[in-house]
């Protein structure tokens, strides 16, 4: 009878464990489905944080959740379900939270969603205005790098875009004011391009 008893209970605690068996795979299909979430729909901020940055801070975050959020929500549910074991309770907490967190990406990446559309129409809106004025006022060398010009955000709907010159070390620049229309345009006595004033990987720049 104990033989039997024993074998029952290591019976149920194997389908216990079975059925809360969630979290490590739930873990890492979250890693995937939000790191594409976070990359391609970004949650704040006008551009892509890229792969890897979104792959960080998923990661970090999803380790919180299964690290804190997870045991806590575990000790919840088990004061609601007595005979449910402590490790069942964690694994369903955790993969229930690590589904609301996607959702949560989710829904913020899709609402941020207009703000970054606007933010690439505004980037093309400028790029378009700073390369009809090269037409009118660069030199003729100027412009056979047309299609190197550089833009750099300065500010809010301010924006260095540059124009390279036969010597990579000198560009024409002006900066472009997007909050008008059509969008307003100085130059900048500075010949200096934006990849030698504010480096080449700086969040704000970006080629057109």
């Amino acid at each position: 009878m104990r033989n039997g008893d024993e074998r029952f209970f290591w019976l149920r605690r194997l389908r216990w464990r079975l059925k809360g068996a969630w979290l490590v795979p739930a873990f890492l299909l979250a890693i995937l489905f939000d790191t594409l979430v976070v990359w391609l729909l970004p949650f704040s901020g006008d551009r892509s944080v890229g792969p890897v940055a979104a792959l960080l801070i998923v990661a970090f975050v999803n380790l919180l959740v299964v690290a804190v959020v997870a045991p806590l929500a575990g000790i919840w549910l088990r004061r609601r379900s007595p005979t449910l074991p402590a490790f069942a309770a964690r694994d369903r907490a955790g993969v229930a939270a690590l589904a609301v967190l996607a959702a949560g990406f989710l829904a913020a990446g899709l609402l941020h969603r207009p703000a970054i559309s606007g933010q690439q129409d505004e980037v093309v809106a400028q790029a378009e205005a700073a390369r009809a004025w090269f037409h009118r006022q660069a030199p003729r060398p100027y412009l056979e790098n047309l299609r190197e010009i550089s833009s750099w955000k300065a500010g809010p709907q301010l924006y260095r875009t540059c124009l390279p010159g036969p010597d990579r070390s000198k560009a024409i620049c002006v900066y472009v004011n997007t909050d008008q229309d059509p969008p307003g345009i100085s130059r900048d006595p500075s010949q200096e391009p934006n990849a030698t004033l504010v480096g080449p990987d700086n969040p704000g720049s970006t080629l057109r």
